[in-house]
This record gives C-alpha cells, sequence and structure tokens, in this order.
C-alpha cells in the first residue's frame, strides 16, 4: 500500500477514535499550544470560528489535528487582548489560512509586537470589526457570540481582554481570555447573564482570576483550562482549583488532558 495512503488511513482513524463528533454537533476544541489560548468551535455547517492563536506556531499544527487537510478558512477570528501568548501564532495562521472576519476591542498598544500584527493585517486587506459592550454576532443560524465586556483603556492588557458568551441553542460558553477581579466585578455589575454551562477560565488559572462570586455567578459545569505543562507562572494556581473544588465545577485542563474537545446538540454537551 502506498506510503501515503496508509498515513491518510491512519490519520482518519486516529480522529474518528478521538473526536467522537456528531455530524450535527458542534465541535469546541480547546488547542493543547502550551502556555496560551487557542480555542476553535467548528459549526456542522463548516463555519470555523477560532478564539486566539497560541505562542507560537504549535497552533497551525493543532488546527490541522482537528479540521480536515483541505481546510483552510476562518469565518471568525476572535483576539481576547494582544499579548503574546495569545497572538503570536496568529501572524503566521495568515499566511496560511482564508480569514474572512476578525473581532476585537479598541485597543490599540504600542509595542514590537502589536506593530507586527498591524503590518501583517495591511498586508492581507484586513480590517478588525471592534467590538462593544452589548454587540450580537449571530456566527450561524443557531449559533451567536454576545460581546459582555470589550475595555480597551487598562493598563494591564489582561484587564482589556473580550469577553464573549457563544450560545448554541440552550448550551452556552463563556470565554473570558486573560480577564483578572476588576474585569469579573464589572461584569457583575453589569445586568448581563453570564450563567454558563461551560466557563473557559480565566489567565490560564491564575490566583488572580476566577473570584468566587464570579464564579458562582456564572455556576458552571465543565471549567476548561488552557496552561503549558510545567509553565513558570506555576498556572492553574492551587487557590483556583481549591475555589472551582468549592463550585463542584468539572476541571479539565490543557495539561492533562492535551487538546480537548467539548460537543453539544444544542441541548447537551459531552466530551
Amino acid at each position: 500500500m502506498n506510503k501515503k495512503i496508509f498515513l491518510a488511513i491512519l490519520i482518519i482513524l486516529f480522529l474518528f477514535f478521538i473526536w467522537p463528533r456528531r455530524p450535527d454537533d458542534l465541535a469546541v476544541y480547546f488547542l493543547d499550544v502550551g502556555q496560551g489560548d487557542a480555542i476553535l468551535l467548528s459549526h456542522p455547517s463548516g463555519i470555523n470560528i477560532l478564539i486566539d492563536g497560541g505562542p507560537d506556531n504549535l497552533l497551525l499544527y493543532r488546527l490541522g489535528q482537528v479540521l480536515p487537510w483541505q481546510e483552510r478558512n476562518i469565518d471568525y477570528l476572535i483576539i481576547s487582548h494582544y499579548h503574546a501568548d495569545h497572538i503570536v501564532g496568529l501572524i503566521e495562521l495568515l499566511n496560511k489560512y482564508q480569514i474572512k472576519n476578525i473581532i476585537t476591542t479598541a485597543h490599540q498598544p504600542d509595542d514590537f509586537l502589536y506593530h507586527i500584527w498591524q503590518a501583517k493585517l495591511q498586508e492581507k486587506n484586513l480590517t478588525p470589526i471592534i467590538a462593544e459592550a452589548g454587540d450580537v454576532f449571530q456566527l450561524a443560524d443557531d449559533l451567536s457570540a454576545q460581546v459582555l465586556l470589550a475595555d480597551f483603556q487598562h493598563d494591564d492588557f489582561n484587564e482589556n481582554s473580550l469577553v464573549i458568551k457563544i450560545s448554541y441553542g440552550q448550551t452556552n460558553f463563556l470565554f473570558t481570555g486573560d480577564l483578572g477581579e476588576v474585569g469579573e466585578k464589572k461584569l457583575l455589575s453589569s445586568g448581563f447573564d453570564l450563567q454558563s454551562k461551560i466557563l473557559k477560565i480565566g489567565h490560564h488559572g491564575s490566583r488572580y482570576s476566577s473570584a468566587v462570586e464570579f464564579l458562582q455567578f456564572v455556576n458552571p459545569e465543565l471549567c476548561l483550562i488552557q496552561a503549558g505543562l510545567n509553565n513558570k507562572f506555576k498556572h492553574p494556581h492551587l487557590e483556583t482549583l481549591d475555589r472551582l473544588a468549592k463550585i463542584q465545577c468539572k476541571v479539565l485542563s490543557n495539561i492533562e488532558q492535551g487538546t480537548i474537545a467539548v460537543f453539544s446538540n444544542g441541548f447537551t454537551y459531552y466530551f
């Protein structure tokens, strides 16, 4: 048998057994990109939404593991904030994938990495959509994203994190970037409905995010932590894990599970 055909069969079998997705379900992949964030939502209609891009080009390899080899479209790229562990992988992404829409905040940091990013956007003739709190984006017929926070004037970039709640039927996912306690308190007084069954834990499980009051308000059943093995920040912090235990949230992390796949039919979810 031709080696390429044999390899292709192995990959198909691997994906079939590792990612037991039913054809009509939304798939959300918390990609194992080390110490950074990168989440891909793959809608059954073929629409792809990528939230952040991790600290390096490992992003491209991880995308290749969960998307068909010929798939090179990202319909929505959502950038939480401009820290290296969230955007470095996106620079090469723009060379390899067709990006249709970019959603981010109005934050424009005056640093080297941001200027590189802006130059790449100009090269590709891409203009981001600047989101504001309250905006709703209809990503697909049955998939929407509500912006809950889109600050851009904090000196701490983490507090400028774009916070979005993505709803697929009755299943809600809350993505908080690296938001800290300052932003969490603002969310609690915002009047928005924060309750979500699935929560991407803020700032890789830092002790300065995921305050008890915030967690109780969101009331998640499944908590995902994106952090790298043996990272220098010691994420996730034991204090954070203790708080998650107190609210009885099931915790999954890239450190323990590698890339994590969560699926939803709009009524229930499974992983």
